[in-house]
C-alpha cells in the first residue's frame, strides 16, 4: 500500500470527492482525508501509477508536489473519504473566494430545482472560501457555515459521491441555509430590485462585505450615493449582467474578456465607448467594469441592468462587513435600504481591480478572488518572513518555503479602524498558514504605523518597489529600474519619487529627478496648483496661483518644506499648469486628468527634459511648457508631449546604463500612456512591470519580503 501526501491548493475545491471518483473508476482501495493544509491518501491496487498521474488533473487544483511512501498494508473495502486530522509541514494554500459557477447559476434559474433563487447557491467548484474560513483543515466546522445545520436533503448530497456538492462545505438550500432580510420587507430580492429600478440605493451584503448599489443610468441616485460615501468625483465601478453588455459600453479585448470572466471576477478598467449618468464615471475615459461573482449580484444585475456597485463605507474607511455597522451608517447618513443576511464574514475583501497593458494584466488592487493565493518566489534563505508594506494602500506579506502570501488591500493606516483590521488580519493569516516569522521587514519611514508595529529590518521604499517586480518575475540578473510615485522616504531624509535604480548585487540609486523644494504635509499631495507654483518658482518663473506670494515666502524661509524628487508631484504640477486639474479630490486625480488630456491629443508637442550631473532637471521643461501654453499651444498636445518627454528620458537613461533588463514600478506607472510609451521607446530591452501585485504601494510588501529572503546590499 502507498501513502501519498499532496500539497498545494487541494482544499476547498472538491479534491477529496475527485480522488474518490478517480479511485473508484480504477478499482483502487484506500482512503483520503484533509490533514492541516494538505491531503493524505492511502491507496492499494492496480494501476497505482495511473491513479497517481490522475491526481493532478482536477481543474482549480494547483498541486506543488506529491510524495509517496510504502506503508503497512491495511486493506479497506473500497475507497473512502474519512475524517480530517491535524497536520504539520509547509504552509497550506488557502483557496480564494470563487465566483458562482455556471452549473449553480443554471440551478438558480430553474423553477423546478429545489435551489431555485437560492441566494447562497454554491458547490465544490465555487463560492466563498477565504472570507468564511476560521481554521484549517477546510471542513464545515471550521467555517462560518457551521452556524447552519444541513437539512436531510443537503446532508444526503454532501455524502453522495456523484453529486457536485459532495463534501462542499458551503452546501445549503432555501430550507436550511443563510437567510436574506430586507428593510422594507417582502421578498428580499424582488424588493431590492424594485428599489433600484425606482431610483433608490440598496446596501447589499455580498461575499467580502457590503456594497452600495444603484442604477448606473440614474443621475439623481448616483449623486445621492456620492453624498452617502463622501466621495466627490472619483469614478464608480459598474457591474454588468454579462460580457456582451460590457461591450455595449466599452472596448473589450480577448484578454480583458478572459479576466472579466475569470473566477476572481475583478474590476477591469476598460476604454469607454458609451457613458452612464454623469456622476458615475465622471470625466474618466475608462469604465471600471465587472461581472457578478455571487448569486445575489447575478440576480440584481440581470433584473436591473448596469448597476453601480461600490464598497459600502465612508471614503477612506474600510469596507463594512457586519450588519450592525451598516445599520449605523444608515442611521447616520440615511438614503438607502439594506439587503442583509445572517452568514458571517470573517475577512473583509474589497473587489480586486486590474487593467491590461500590452496584453499583460496589471494589478491595481489585489483583494477578493486573488487573496490569499501565493506567489512563487526565489529565495536564498530558508526562513519565514513578515513584511509590513507601507501605510498607504496598506497590505502585508507572509513568506515561507518559496511562497509569498500577499494580504488583501486595507487602505490608509492613519484610519484607526483600518489599522485595527490590518493588525487583526496579520494574526489571522499567520494562524491559518501556520507561519511563525523569524525575520521582520518594513519601510524605512520613521513615522509609518506599519514600521513602528512590525519593526525589524528596514528597506527603502523605492528599492521595495523595484524588488517587487524582481520577486514576481523571479529575476536575478543585473537590472535597471525606474520607480516613479508620489512619495517615499529617502535614504537622505528627503522625499523620493522619481528614481533610477541599478541592481547588481544590491540596490543603488543612480539617477532621477533633481530635488524641488515643496511644502510638507498632506496638502501638498492634494493641491496641484500649489505644487505647480513651486515648480514655476524653481524654474525662475512667477507663480500663477492666488497664493503665489505666500508660497514664495514659505519657500524663501524654508517653513515646513521638504526637498522632493517626486514624479507624481511633477505630474500634478503640469496638470495644474495646463489648467486641467488644480486640486486632487481623490488620490491621483490631477495625473489621471492629465493622462485623459494626453489621450485626446492628435500629436505630441515636442518637449524634452534635460539631464544635469546624472539627474533630470525640470526647470527648462517647466519654462518650455509655460511659454508654449501662453502662446496658445493646445493643452492636450502639451500633455502628450510631456508624457513623451518622460518616456524618452527613461529610454535615454536605459541606453546610458547599458543593462538589458528594465523594471518599471511605482504608482505613476498606472498611467497607461506613459507605460506604453516606455515600452515603445525601450524596444530591444527586456521590460518588466508589476502584474500579480499592484504597481502602487499595495505591492511593496512583496518586495520587502523578497529582499529579506535574498540578502543583498540596500545601497552598493
Amino acid at each position: 500500500m502507498k501513502k501519498y501526501r499532496v500539497t498545494g491548493l487541494v482544499q476547498g475545491i472538491g479534491f477529496r470527492p475527485y480522488v474518490k471518483r478517480l479511485a473508484d473508476s480504477l478499482g483502487i482501495s484506500g482512503t483520503v482525508k484533509n490533514c492541516g493544509g494538505f491531503v493524505e491518501i492511502t491507496a492499494s491496487g492496480e494501476p497505482l501509477a495511473e491513479f497517481c498521474m490522475g491526481l493532478a488533473k482536477l481543474p482549480y487544483a494547483l498541486i506543488d508536489r506529491i510524495t509517496e511512501e510504502d506503508v503497512i498494508d491495511n486493506e479497506t473495502d473500497g475507497f473512502h473519504i474519512i475524517g480530517s486530522a491535524d497536520g504539520e509541514g509547509e504552509p497550506p494554500v488557502i483557496p480564494a473566494d470563487i465566483a458562482v459557477c455556471d452549473s449553480c447559476i443554471n440551478e438558480f434559474k430553474d423553477k423546478n430545482n429545489r435551489r431555485y433563487r437560492h441566494p447562497f447557491i454554491s458547490c465544490t467548484a465555487c463560492g466563498p472560501r477565504y472570507s468564511i474560513i476560521e481554521a484549517l483543515p477546510y471542513d464545515r466546522e471550521n467555517t462560518v457555515m457551521k452556524d447552519f445545520e444541513m437539512c436531510d436533503s443537503c446532508a444526503a448530497e454532501y455524502t453522495d459521491i456523484g453529486n457536485i456538492r459532495c463534501h462542499a462545505q458551503t452546501v445549503a438550500c432555501n430550507g436550511c441555509g443563510p437567510r436574506l432580510k430586507y428593510t422594507l420587507g417582502g421578498d428580499p430580492l424582488d424588493a431590492a430590485v424594485r428599489t433600484i429600478k425606482n431610483g433608490g440605493i440598496v446596501a447589499v451584503k455580498n461575499v467580502g462585505g457590503y456594497h452600495l448599489v444603484c442604477d448606473a443610468e440614474n443621475e439623481t441616485a448616483a449623486e445621492r450615493l456620492r453624498a452617502i460615501k463622501g466621495r466627490e468625483t472619483k469614478p464608480f465601478a459598474v457591474m454588468f449582467a454579462a460580457a456582451r453588455n460590457v461591450r455595449e459600453y466599452a472596448e473589450v479585448s480577448e484578454t480583458e474578456e478572459r479576466i472579466l470572466l475569470s473566477s476572481a471576477r475583478p474590476i477591469v478598467l476598460l476604454k469607454k465607448k458609451r457613458d452612464f449618468a454623469r456622476s458615475v464615471c465622471g470625466l474618466s475615459e475608462y469604465i471600471g467594469a465587472f461581472l457578478p461573482s455571487d448569486p445575489i449580484q447575478y440576480y440584481l444585475a440581470h433584473k436591473c441592468g448596469a448597476i453601480v456597485m461600490t464598497s459600502a463605507n465612508i471614503s477612506g474607511e474600510p469596507i463594512i462587513t457586519d450588519n450592525k455597522s451598516i445599520d449605523e451608517l444608515r442611521r447616520e447618513r440615511g438614503g438607502f435600504e439594506i439587503l442583509s443576511h445572517d452568514r458571517r464574514i470573517l475577512t473583509p475583501l474589497d473587489d480586486s481591480v486590474c487593467r491590461v497593458i500590452r496584453g499583460r494584466m496589471q494589478m491595481i488592487r489585489r483583494a477578493r478572488g486573488y487573496v490569499p493565493l501565493p506567489i512563487e518566489i526565489d529565495t536564498a534563505r530558508n526562513t519565514a518572513v513578515l513584511a509590513a508594506g507601507g501605510d498607504l494602500k496598506a497590505s502585508f506579506c507572509l513568506a515561507s518555503e518559496g511562497r509569498a502570501y500577499m494580504s488583501q488591500y486595507f487602505g490608509d493606516l492613519e484610519d484607526a479602524e483600518t489599522l485595527r483590521l490590518w493588525k487583526e488580519n496579520i494574526a489571522r493569516l499567520r494562524d491559518l498558514l501556520g507561519i511563525s516569522p523569524e525575520i521582520y521587514v518594513s519601510d524605512m519611514h520613521p513615522l509609518y504605523f506599519s514600521s513602528g508595529y512590525i519593526g525589524g529590518e528596514r528597506l527603502q521604499h523605492h528599492f521595495a518597489h523595484f524588488a517587487s517586480v524582481m520577486a514576481e518575475h523571479r529575476l536575478s540578473d543585473p537590472a535597471l529600474g525606474f520607480v516613479f510615485d508620489g512619495t517615499g522616504y529617502g535614504e537622505d531624509g528627503c522625499v523620493w519619487g522619481g528614481e533610477v535604480i541599478s541592481y547588481d548585487t544590491g540596490f543603488r540609486r543612480v539617477g532621477g529627478l533633481l530635488y524641488t523644494e515643496l511644502p510638507g504635509g498632506d496638502e501638498s499631495a492634494k493641491n496641484s496648483t500649489l505644487i505647480s507654483d513651486c515648480f514655476l518658482i524653481a524654474a525662475g518663473l512667477e507663480p500663477r496661483g492666488a497664493d503665489g506670494d505666500l508660497i514664495k515666502s514659505v519657500l524663501d524661509n524654508h517653513i515646513n518644506t521638504v526637498r522632493s524628487s517626486s514624479m507624481g508631484r511633477l505630474f500634478d504640477a503640469i496638470s495644474a499648469l495646463l489648467g486641467i486639474c488644480g486640486y486632487n479630490t481623490y488620490e491621483g486625480e490631477s495625473a489621471i486628468m492629465l493622462e485623459a488630456a494626453a489621450a485626446r491629443a492628435k500629436k505630441p508637442y515636442p518637449l524634452t527634459i534635460c539631464m544635469r550631473d546624472g539627474r533630470w532637471d525640470t526647470a527648462a521643461l517647466i519654462r518650455d511648457i509655460a511659454a508654449a501654453y501662453d502662446r496658445g499651444a493646445e493643452g492636450d498636445e502639451l500633455a502628450l508631449g510631456f508624457h513623451s518627454a518622460i518616456a524618452e528620458a527613461v529610454a535615454a537613461a536605459a541606453r546610458r546604463y547599458g543593462k538589458k533588463t528594465i523594471i518599471l514600478s511605482g504608482g505613476v506607472f498606472m498611467n497607461r500612456i506613459l507605460t506604453e510609451l516606455c515600452f515603445d521607446k525601450l524596444a530591444g530591452f527586456d521590460v518588466y512591470i508589476n502584474e500579480q501585485v499592484p504597481t502602487n504601494d499595495g505591492g511593496i510588501a512583496l518586495g520587502q519580503a523578497w529582499y529579506a529572503l535574498n540578502p543583498c546590499d540596500a545601497a552598493e
